[in-house]
């Protein structure tokens, strides 16, 4: 195994009576894009601004590239970052802004002119060095803050919810555009982010914390579908969560309905908490030709475009409440309706089990 070019090892911080951040380690590989992602407070922000340097940690170790980094200021770290805000300044024009960090390096003339327009032509506003931020959009802006964190070329880029003031439709253009740029660049990559589409899309791996520990690190794809707590799997995606019995080994009782499932080391009569994704509610329609079926009542159908979200109740559910997420074109070609009763099917597979009475939130 490689060595990490960020290790952060057994990091507090505290403000006054109130622990921030919980003795938290992680390791971080080059050229990885790495997304710190949870619910305001949860210790993210504190994390990037210990990593930083911005707010120095109570104790706990920071090393960049085999470098101890834990005590320096800002100025003496191989990093950019770029701020929700943008926080452009606005006197200046475009090129100005971009050329800011190479200007206090004391770069020649010549060398700046150049590297700031392969920045502009990078961020796709060639002819916009003229300009002044009040004249660009919020995306451009954003951009040309990006731009600037790149042109002393750090070792570290730092991007703290910088997509979160822009409306949804840049935002998932954005996305997309920086996480392109990460790529080519090959530049290792923390984003902090509350919104967790934006992390499963573009993250290497996702470090999903709260109360400031560290609850998961993983791929999107761990993350999403092998949660390793309750909260995780709340806070990640829809997920249906429902009151069960384990009355034997592999297999549980919802309502009336008995369904099969890997079973992670709980005790035959235990009451569980069963998570399942909504999408992984398939209709069988009017037979039941599957294992793990039950028949269930539509009570609701709400149209989204390429899905339908169902609401399950009844039948074997009994007081059980169920949300399926199920294509268009396979609910026209089953004309489902409100009150219809139909079967479903929960492969084994997709069906998670954690302890009853976990902890929310």
């Amino acid at each position: 195994m490689t060595t990490p070019y960020l290790r952060i090892r057994n990091l507090t911080k505290r403000f006054g009576d109130f622990t921030a951040l919980d003795d938290v380690s992680i390791d971080i590989h080059q050229g990885e894009f790495v997304c710190f992602l949870g619910p305001s407070g949860c210790g993210k922000t504190t994390l990037l601004r210990a990593i930083s340097g911005l707010d120095i940690q109570t104790h706990g170790t920071v090393e960049q590239d085999g470098r101890d980094i834990s005590a320096l200021p800002p100025a003496q770290r191989d990093f950019g970052i770029v701020f929700q805000s943008y926080a452009l300044f606005q006197n200046l024009t475009v090129a100005r802004n971009i050329a800011y960090g190479l200007e206090n390096r004391k770069q020649p003339k010549a060398a700046i002119r150049q590297r700031v327009q392969e920045l502009l032509e990078l961020i796709g506003l060639p002819d916009s060095g003229n300009k002044y931020p009040s004249q660009l959009s919020g995306g451009q802006q954003q951009r040309v803050a990006l731009a600037r964190a790149l042109a002393v070329s750090p070792g570290l880029l730092l991007l703290d919810e910088p997509l979160s003031a822009l409306d949804a439709k840049v935002r998932v253009y954005l996305r997309d555009e920086i996480k392109a740029l990460q790529r080519r660049l090959g530049i290792t990559t923390i984003m902090i982010t509350h919104d967790q589409e934006e992390a499963i899309s573009m993250a290497d791996r996702i470090v999903v914390m709260r109360a400031g520990k560290i609850e998961q690190v993983g791929t999107p794809l761990e993350i999403y579908h092998q949660p390793a707590s309750l909260f995780v799997a709340e806070f990640i995606g829809a997920m249906n969560l429902l009151p069960a019995l384990l009355v034997q080994q592999g297999e549980i009782q919802l309502g009336q309905a008995r369904l099969a499932c890997k079973v992670n080391g709980f005790a035959p009569g235990t009451a569980v908490q069963a998570a399942v994704r909504p999408e992984d509610v398939v209709c069988t329609g009017r037979t039941n030709g599957h294992a793990n079926s039950f028949h269930a009542e539509v009570q609701d159908l709400e149209f989204m475009g390429p899905f339908f979200w169902l609401s399950l109740g009844g039948g074997e559910l009994g007081e059980h409440r169920l949300r399926a997420q199920l294509p268009s074109q396979q609910a026209r070609e089953l004309n489902l309706h409100p009150r219809d009763s139909t079967h479903f099917h929960i492969p084994a597979e997709h069906i998670r089990l954690f302890p009853d009475g976990y902890p929310h939130g």
